[in-house]
């Protein structure tokens, strides 16, 4: 009797775990607008879907089905679709479609609440400010998230950077609001902001939002001897017949070029952006698109600034001095930072200045670094990664110097073979003890010579043999 007692209690509580498990706790899902959406069932696996409904809930007061006994009904056959494990898809999401999901079978069920990630601008009550909201919101508005505290909400630059400054504040009203609060400045015109949701550690799901300042200026980094494309925003409030022109710093482009010509640097291509086949730091600067009418309107503001790296050897010293420059069009800001990096990861801290429109960090390294890999100068705002430009190795320029070094070795050995042999023939003129003593001493000389040459060599002195021997100490050159 006490062994039936004991199955029957055992039953029981398998029965409540699998209530429990399959209660009205809904699981939440998050997505983007646009997105493939797929609900998970969360019910037991049965190898048929024939069972299966799936509601959709609004509110308290509007249920819809939309899935009945294993079938999408015909009026959402173009919105649902039902997968083998009985998961029912969203093709492509609609804000309307944040709502609260149920699969239901016999008298099991689950629910999926499904939310989508927001991003909206609000009007700051203090002046020289934007203030950017990030929600998890449902149809009918943000709700609540208080039973989801795994849940955070993080801010970031375009390329995932965290977004750090005395002009940026953070607010958090609740698990499912946040809000980032920015100290304005012109360049934020059309600079990208992005907000990512995290559960459990794990990015759930991210938005992006571009900001609009009045007259501002839209920055662009670029590295010279790269093709830029700039694009003229703004242009559906052109007037039928208007044409676009460009300026650089106030002039026309055709007052830029210089006197040699290169006409062929600037285009105007159909969707009226300018492209600059090949940067220069003379093509620094802003750029302005304009309509071609009497008023001659403005239309989109752009600055740009080139970043260019160069190499030097120094013949006395033999250091190799790397340089970096940023070319500002006024200006540079404090928060321009310029980094050295290897592709093998590592990071060397040259010296950083300013000097009137450009920031520059000289690098010193050996003439031959331990690796051949090549260097990176990369320009930072913010934090954020604008642009770099790399310098790659002169291999044939590598083998001519160790060529170079390989040679006077042997000119030492060859100097100290003809040393010897002129002791050898004054030694005969000694005599014999005389002649053996000195000889002795003199080889001991000549093999510690060389081998302290040998020493002073960063490297084996094995080396492919140059064919050229133009311009010895340029060592890295530009890969654009």
């Amino acid at each position: 009797m006490n062994f039936q007692l004991l199955i029957g209690l055992y039953l029981i509580s398998h029965l409540w775990a699998s209530l429990a498990l399959y209660s009205s706790d809904s699981v939440l899902q998050i997505a983007i607008p646009g997105d493939r959406v797929t609900l998970k069932c969360g019910l037991p696996s049965t190898g048929s879907c024939s069972s299966v409904n799936w509601t959709v809930t609004g509110s308290i007061w509007e249920t819809d089905e939309v899935v009945t006994a294993g079938k999408v009904t015909h009026l959402k056959e173009n919105k649902y679709r039902l997968l083998k494990d009985c998961s029912l898809e969203i093709p492509q999401m609609e804000r309307d479609d944040a709502r609260l999901y149920t699969c239901q079978s016999g008298a099991l069920n689950s629910s999926v609440d499904l939310r989508f990630v927001d991003i909206t601008e609000e009007k700051s009550p203090a002046g020289g400010t934007i203030e950017l909201h990030c929600s998890i919101s449902k149809s009918t508005g943000i709700g609540s998230c208080k039973n989801n505290t795994d849940i955070h909400i993080t801010w970031t630059a375009e390329n995932d950077v965290p977004i750090t400054g005395n002009r940026f504040r953070f607010e958090n009203p609740s698990v499912c609001l946040s809000k980032l609060i920015i100290t304005r400045k012109l360049t934020d015109h059309h600079r990208i902001w992005k907000c990512q949701i995290t559960q459990n550690r794990e990015i759930k799901a991210s938005a992006i939002y571009r900001t609009t300042v009045r007259d501002g200026l839209e920055e662009v980094f670029t590295a010279v001897g790269e093709s830029v494309s700039l694009l003229c925003r703004n242009t559906s409030s052109l007037k039928l017949g208007d044409r676009i022109e460009w300026t650089l710093n106030n002039k026309m482009l055709s007052d830029v070029l210089p006197e040699n010509g290169q006409a062929n640097v600037f285009h105007v291509i159909k969707d009226s952006s300018l492209v600059i086949s090949k940067m220069t730091p003379l093509y620094g600067g802003d750029y302005q698109c304009m309509s071609s009418s009497d008023e001659q309107r403005v239309l989109h503001k752009i600055r740009v600034h080139p970043l260019d790296v160069a190499a030097n050897t120094d013949p006395v010293g033999g250091n190799l001095s790397l340089t970096c420059v940023l070319t500002c069009a006024e200006t540079c800001e404090e928060n321009f930072n310029l980094t050295w990096s290897g592709s093998n990861q590592e990071c060397w801290q040259g010296r950083l200045f300013h000097v009137n429109n450009t920031v520059i960090n000289e690098l010193l390294l050996p003439v031959w670094p331990v690796s051949s890999d090549a260097i990176t100068c990369s320009v930072y705002r913010e934090g954020s990664l604008r642009a770099s430009k790399t310098l790659s190795p002169d291999k044939s320029l590598q083998s001519l110097a160790w060529l170079g070094l390989l040679l006077g070795v042997l000119f030492c050995a060859a100097a100290g073979g003809v040393f010897i042999h002129w002791k050898r023939n004054r030694n005969n003129d000694l005599g014999p003890e005389s002649a053996d003593e000195l000889s002795s001493i003199s080889m001991n000389h000549v093999y510690d010579a060389i081998q302290d040459e040998e020493v002073q060599q960063p490297g084996p002195l094995k080396r492919e043999v140059a064919t050229t021997d133009d311009g010895f100490y340029n060592l890295l050159q530009p890969v654009n």
